[in-house]
């Protein structure tokens, strides 16, 4: 029973000590020949992006000075043992390092004679003018302003993945149009005649359709090596890819994100919490001026040969640090708190003007997402009447790429409008469509 209580216990210690690692991503791994959603793309970016593997350290480093800063409230305790061989004329007390032990000279002294000391020293500070307690809050403060950090990179991260995502799809679908539209025109002027100059103008405009199938492909070549950077997978790996593709207008209110972005975004926590640093730092220059109130115990037993002497001391001190430096320090404190305050005003102008062009880039695609959507739709619902309309094969050809055009015109619509929105989720800080 107590091996299983034993093992019970050493597994707890190892996933509490491995749980900091795991707090801020979510780990995800997939098999190589399984397609990924974006949802799933954006987790394994997390999961491997160097930058936000760095920001997450930062914040284990603070976690751990806060627990270092709470450790000031607690008594500093020292052990300390040894064994002197000396030859002195006169008395001596051995340095602090050493335990601070005054060894007199006595008559009977051998050269082989050690003097022996064991000794306990404990000190607490009972009052130190509020310079512990703003220690710990000045870590706290830097602890959130690390999380603020790394939510900032998050965000980024998120976005940065996005844009890798959404090309990468966008090029798959712009391929497939290219192609349809290319074997189409094929099909349709191998069901006709044509005379020599129009056989010219065929061959130019099939030409031109061929090469736009060309393009695209290189297009989506380059599109995935920058998607597998995203992921920070190997450029000579293979992803494959699948999510929707489709054009979903969103109702957006500016003044509701706007509020929301000053809530939410990551960048102005991080300044409001270096604001409070340098609030709890002019704190702790001030309190340089304040007495410290110390209480000290300390036992040992000591003395030439053997431990036989006890001694025993407590003592209440005051100590009253005069410095130089007081002005100076509150000055440049002062000076650095008005940064900023500077700072972060500049960094909520910045906010404010990244939601609002977010939001007319947005408002922009989307009306005309829907006007290409519906040339789109008009199109194909025409393009079945081509074959029976007694054109001729030059003008399919034509018609064919007017068709290409048109429908890589609508994908880049989707494109630019989920970018858009993808934008203006990071410029606000949180999902816009709750």
């Amino acid at each position: 029973m107590r091996v299983k209580t034993a093992l019970v216990a050493i597994l707890l210690v190892l996933c509490a000590a491995a749980a900091p690692a795991q707090r801020y991503r979510i780990k995800y791994s997939y098999d190589d020949k399984d397609p990924i959603s974006l949802e799933n793309a954006i987790r394994l970016a997390l999961e491997n992006n160097y930058e936000l593997l760095l920001t997450e350290q930062d914040v284990v480093i603070a976690e751990q000075r806060l627990k270092e800063a709470k450790l000031l409230y607690l008594p500093q305790v020292s052990l300390n043992a040894g064994a002197t061989a000396y030859n002195l004329d006169s008395p001596t007390v051995l340095p602090d390092s050493l335990g601070l032990r005054f060894i007199t000279p006595s008559p009977g002294h051998q050269k082989e004679d050690l003097f022996y000391g064991v000794g306990l020293l404990a000190t607490q500070n009972i009052y130190t003018g509020g310079r512990t307690s703003s220690t710990v809050s000045l870590a706290n403060a830097a602890l959130k302003e690390a999380m603020s950090r790394y939510e900032a990179v998050k965000s980024s991260v998120i976005f940065g993945t996005k844009q890798a995502f959404l090309e990468y799809l966008f090029l798959q679908h712009k391929e497939s149009v290219a192609r349809e539209a290319a074997l189409g025109a094929r099909e349709a002027i191998s069901k006709g005649k044509s005379g020599r100059w129009e056989r010219v103008l065929i061959a130019a405009g099939m030409a031109g359709l061929e090469s736009e199938v060309s393009k695209v492909e290189e297009a989506l070549n380059a599109a995935h090596i920058k998607l597998l950077s995203a992921l920070n997978k190997e450029l000579n790996g293979k992803v494959f890819i699948s999510g929707g593709f489709n054009f979903n207008p969103v109702d957006v209110d500016l003044a509701k994100i706007t509020l929301w972005a000053m809530e939410f975004r990551p960048e102005l926590k991080s300044a409001l919490y270096k604001l409070e640093m340098d609030n709890i730092a002019v704190k702790l220059s001030l309190a340089k001026r304040y007495p410290d109130i110390i209480l000290g115990f300390g036992y040992d037993r000591l003395g030439e040969n053997n431990i036989n002497d006890e001694n025993v001391h407590m003592t209440l001190a005051l100590k009253l640090p005069i410095g130089y430096d007081y002005s100076t320090q509150l000055k440049q404190k002062k000076a650095e708190q008005r940064q900023t305050v500077l700072r972060r005003a500049a960094i909520e102008d910045a906010i404010r003007l990244q939601v609002r062009t977010a939001y007319n880039n947005l408002m922009y695609w989307q009306q005309e997402t829907a006007a290409r959507r519906d040339a789109w739709d008009g199109l194909k619902k025409e393009l079945d009447a081509v074959a029976g309309s007694g054109l001729g094969s030059a003008d399919i050809v034509r018609i064919f790429e007017y068709y290409y055009k048109t429908g890589a015109g609508y994908l880049e619509g989707i494109k630019q409008h989920m970018l858009a929105v993808a934008e203006l989720e990071l410029a606000t800080g949180r999902d816009i469509r709750d």
